[in-house]
This record gives structure tokens, C-alpha cells and sequence, in this order.
């Protein structure tokens, strides 16, 4: 028999064995725990168990640590901007801004006047040049003769053929003035016919 208070029954078959030992002399069977017979698996079961509430206590240290280092907040309760950033946001819409007004003051040049002439009866005026689309603004007056009249302008090219891409202009009545839009360009003159009317014509492109 052995000494009380060092002995322990076995698990399985209930005999009496050695309170130190990890089988069974008996029936051989293991004294330990579940733990003790897995120790990889509750090592690994400690660690997870570690990390899964040492996530929370980071998380909350770091949200404290970024509520202690809050911007503070002016006397209006307006939050502070940044004025480097603001500046060179502003630089950079105003240089943006220039930018397109500069592109649209290169894309779209001022038109330039070709012929400026008024005259009265018929007229054949010299020639002028236009790069691309141009236009012809014209007024005819035959109120003087106290009636109508007729008034007749054509586009010549600059070989005295007749332009057959700009279209002529032809009115019959007592006054009246409009404007003609032309989009091929190239060298020309006008042959103005009218009935002793006051006329005035301007080509610009």
C-alpha cells in the first residue's frame, strides 16, 4: 500500500497509482490532461487568445492617444485651415484660369477688317485676302430716288472668275442691310451693282 496523500486513482481503471505519474501501471492509460497531452494546440490556442483581446485594448489606447492630440478648435469653433494648401490651391486655379483665357485669346484672334468701302452706283472694289471664314456686312439706301432699287454684289476670286463657293448678294427694295457668312477663304474682289443707290460694304475675317 502506498503512502496516503501521494496516491491517485487512475482515471480509467480506478486504481490507486503514484500522484506524480503521467500512466497508469495498471492499464496504462494517460493521466494527463487534455492540455498536457496537446501542448502545440494550447500554446497556439494561448496566443490566439492574447492577440483577440490585445486588438481591442490597441485600438482604444490609439483612439485616446489621437483624442489627446486633437486640433484645437478657435474661439468661433471654425477649424483651423491649412494656408499653404489653401495658397497653392488658389495659385493653382488662377494659373489654371490664365491658362484658358490665354488658349481661348489664341484660339479665337480678333477678325480683322479686309475692305471698308461705301460708295454709290456700280463699283468694282481692289482685292483682299481672307486666311479662312470671313464675312460681309452690307447696306444698301435707295430712298434718294424717292422709290426702290436694285442691289447686286459679287464675289470675285482673284483670277476675275466668279466665286462660285461664296455666294453673291441680291437685293431688290428701298433700304436694307444684313450680313453674309462665307467659310472659304482665298484672295478676292467685289463687283458692286446698284441703281443709284448708297452702298456700303465691309469684309472682315
Amino acid at each position: 500500500m502506498e503512502v496516503a496523500g501521494k496516491v491517485k486513482k487512475c482515471k480509467h481503471c480506478k486504481q490507486e497509482i503514484d500522484a506524480k505519474a503521467t500512466k497508469c501501471q495498471y492499464c496504462h492509460s494517460d493521466q494527463r490532461s487534455w492540455f498536457g497531452r496537446h501542448k502545440i494546440i494550447t500554446a497556439f490556442l494561448i496566443f490566439c487568445l492574447i492577440d483577440i483581446i490585445g486588438i481591442p485594448l490597441i485600438v482604444v489606447g490609439s483612439n485616446q492617444s489621437n483624442t489627446g492630440k486633437s486640433t484645437p478648435m478657435s474661439s468661433d469653433n471654425t477649424a483651423p485651415a491649412s494656408s499653404s494648401g489653401s495658397a497653392a490651391a488658389t495659385s493653382d486655379k488662377s494659373s489654371a484660369a490664365g491658362s484658358s483665357q490665354s488658349q481661348a485669346a489664341k484660339a479665337a484672334p480678333a477678325p480683322q477688317v479686309l475692305l471698308d468701302l461705301s460708295g454709290k452706283g456700280t463699283k468694282t472694289t481692289q482685292k483682299f485676302t481672307a486666311g479662312g471664314d470671313w464675312d460681309l456686312n452690307w447696306s444698301y439706301d435707295c430712298t434718294a430716288n424717292g422709290g426702290s432699287g436694285n442691289f447686286i454684289v459679287q464675289i470675285m476670286n482673284g483670277d476675275g472668275s466668279l466665286s462660285t463657293d461664296n455666294q453673291m448678294v441680291n437685293q431688290l427694295g428701298s433700304k436694307d442691310s444684313g450680313v453674309e457668312h462665307y467659310h472659304t477663304g482665298g484672295t478676292f474682289y467685289l463687283q458692286i451693282q446698284s441703281e443709284n443707290c448708297t452702298w456700303s460694304v465691309q469684309a472682315k475675317g
